[in-house]
């Protein structure tokens, strides 16, 4: 199988894309910078160009759609810039897929959901977003959903759970928390530390995609979410107990999405996924790699 992954220079992207080189699959990454595996074709291009976008979607079978603006920060500061690349950047990706013949595995979000109003949160869930991150990923994909209404290119979302792994941006929680603690630097969670994510390591959400390239699922969303609620204090505990610092508490951060607890459990009926890595041995990994 031939598969182009967007944003393939990226934290998640460069997960996906070694994932499906290690399961045989040929892979091109697209995207604004170039990455450095020597097994995969690189093409460097602009997600809101339709015709790089277009170009590069030539041959593929499968487009793992994973490049997007996904600093909710850079995302509230530039919103514009937010709405260019995850909302123009889907409809590209959604007329090239319907130009070329090529399946799209789009990279959503939990996030979508807004504040809950009845949990588990399944897929059925309203969608109620109030970020220009959660807003601009949602509305990139509804496009896809209507590529496939319109068009006939087959569309599968998985909106992913808060993921973490080696390679993390630097201003992610886990590097903030590890990083200051490294230099002896004390620690500030914002707030009181019990909102809680699901965080989902990327080997799994990697799975994920491999499994939904070869699904026939379309025009669905489904939840990739691991089951276990940690905090963001148990978090911090759990960096400072391996590296020893102060741990204060500050003001809630503006734009902080409210937790929830999210349902993966029609993507193990439908998809056939659930998450293996625990959090205890995902964290231990990447203390130990940063």
């Amino acid at each position: 199988m031939r598969v182009l992954v967007t944003g393939a220079a990226g934290f998640l992207g460069r997960h996906v894309a070694n994932h499906l080189l290690t399961q045989g699959h040929a892979v091109t990454g697209f995207d604004l910078a170039r990455g450095g595996h020597p097994d995969i074709r690189w093409i460097q291009g602009d997600l809101g160009d339709f015709g790089s976008v277009d170009a590069a979607v030539v041959g593929h079978d499968v487009i793992c759609h994973i490049g997007a603006v996904g600093d909710v920060y850079l995302a509230a500061e530039q919103p514009e810039l937010a709405a260019r690349a995850n909302v123009v950047g889907c409809a590209h990706i959604g007329r090239a897929g319907a130009s070329h013949r090529a399946r799209v595995v789009y990279a959503s979000t939990w996030e979508v959901y807004g504040s809950p109003r009845y949990e588990p949160i399944d897929e059925d869930h309203p969608c109620d977003p109030d970020h220009p991150y959660s807003i601009t990923k949602l509305a990139g994909e509804r496009m896809l959903i209507a590529a496939d209404r319109l068009h006939d290119v087959p569309v599968l979302a998985l909106r992913l759970g808060t993921s973490y792994g080696s390679g993390l941006r630097p201003n992610s929680v886990f590097r903030i928390f590890i990083d200051k603690a490294r230099r002896g630097d004390p620690i500030t969670i914002q707030g009181d530390g019990a909102q809680g994510r699901q965080f989902t390591h990327a080997s799994d959400i990697a799975r994920a995609f491999v499994l939904a390239c070869t699904s026939d699922l379309r025009r669905r969303t489904l939840n990739i979410v691991a089951p276990v609620t940690i905090s963001i204090k148990e978090l911090a505990e759990a960096v400072v107990a391996r590296y020893p610092t102060e741990l204060s508490f500050g003001s809630p951060r503006p734009g902080d999405v409210a937790p929830a607890l999210v349902s993966a459990e029609r993507a193990a009926h439908e998809l056939g996924w659930r998450a293996e890595m625990d959090f205890e041995s995902g964290f231990s990994e990447l203390m130990d790699a940063h």
